[in-house]
């Protein structure tokens, strides 16, 4: 027993701090290059449902960009709220504001109005933003320098993630570390020898040609997670999306207050598993064993063990504040968002058994 807690303690978070420090060495940054003032036409498409709070804010950014081959397509997808009044609101000669169309049988809303979006656009590159990410002016002319840099075919930037109260302050992070640890570890994304490969749904600049090639939003109609499996695609034909860091110029709140951040995560979860009670329990009892045993062998022993993991929870913890920064007094609540990311993973796994997951006012089956 000792020695499971002690690998539980240690191992698990000395992996995510060697990740976060390989990261720090590897990873692609726009501070690394010079913003283009102009270029190949860049399409803008955002899918918008429901996002009257931030819509307005999120086009107004991307109207201000000073790249200069530019336009925007805001895509309304049936929104029950103000959006469609809040985006015309930020209309410019770049904007145009379109009127999605009723959701097809098994196509999932998010994805259908990004095709909507591509079917409306011309440009050479395309990227796919959500409608509450603002983004700082020179953004879309540093991305597309990078990519030139890179000679890629597309890129995916890192948001920040910002947060206010207890409970987006405790999962957030806890999210963001579990998501670059053990979802998708830098290493492996950036060896073309795995096909683990991730994208940030705020920002994912492609080429044309490489989203066609692997058929687009079409060939991934039914993902609720539509940007992890777009990445994956185009990782497996060949064009993987460059990872990279914004530089604090792509900015989101993710989801506002505590029950908006657990049913967010709750479909997150469940999509990502698939609706297996089984692999999710496996999941759920190691992530949580995994977040106490730190805890659990400073106070019973091993004391040295256990205060070894605490230092390298806080560690792991504090290596993403690049990306979800928050106030320091609250890094010691990294275990307790681990643990209920655990939970929430176990509780979505139902989901699907019980009629599918709702999110955005809509339901969708298994």
């Amino acid at each position: 027993m000792r020695k499971a807690i002690t690998l539980l303690a240690v191992v698990p978070w000395a992996w995510c701090v060697l990740v976060a420090a390989l990261d720090r060495r590897h990873r692609l940054s726009l501070d690394d290059v010079e913003p283009l003032a102009d270029g190949p036409l860049v399409s803008v498409i955002v899918p918008a449902r429901d996002e009257e709070r931030g819509v307005q804010a999120a086009i107004a950014s991307l109207a201000a960009q000073e790249y200069g081959a530019l336009e925007v397509i805001v895509v309304d997808d049936e929104s029950t709220d103000a959006t469609a009044t809040e985006a015309r609101a930020a209309v410019t000669d770049r904007v145009r504001i379109a009127s999605g169309l009723p959701v097809p049988a098994g196509w999932v809303g998010k994805s259908w109005a990004c095709h909507q979006g591509f079917e409306l656009s011309r440009g050479e590159w395309l990227l796919f933003t959500d409608a509450d990410i603002r983004h700082a002016p020179d953004t879309i002319g540093r991305a597309l320098a990078l990519v030139e840099a890179e000679q890629v075919d597309g890129v995916t930037l890192l948001p920040v993630i910002e947060t206010a109260g207890l409970v987006e302050q405790t999962i957030q992070p806890a999210a963001a570390v579990l998501i670059r640890s053990f979802v998708a570890p830098g290493p492996l994304v950036r060896s073309r020898r795995t096909p683990v490969a991730i994208a940030a749904g705020g920002f994912i600049l492609v080429s044309r040609a490489a989203y066609e090639g692997v058929g687009g939003h079409e060939a991934m109609r039914y993902e609720l997670v539509d940007d992890q499996a777009l990445a994956v695609s185009l990782k497996k034909a060949g064009t993987p999306l460059a990872l990279a860091g914004s530089g604090g110029r792509v900015r989101v709140r993710m989801y506002v207050g505590a029950r908006e951040t657990l049913r967010g995560w709750r479909k997150n979860t469940s999509a990502g598993l698939g609706g297996s009670i089984a692999v999710a329990a496996v999941l759920a009892g190691s992530g949580a064993a995994s977040a106490l045993a730190p805890t659990v062998a400073f106070v019973r022993g091993p004391r040295l063990v256990g205060a070894l993991g605490l230092a390298l929870q806080v560690a792991a913890r504090a290596a993403s504040d690049e990306v979800c920064p928050t106030p320091r007094r609250t890094w010691p609540l990294f275990p307790a968002g681990a643990l209920s990311l655990s939970i929430i993973s176990l509780i979505s796994s139902t989901d699907r058994l019980r009629g599918g997951v709702v999110w955005r006012g809509r339901r969708y089956g298994p």
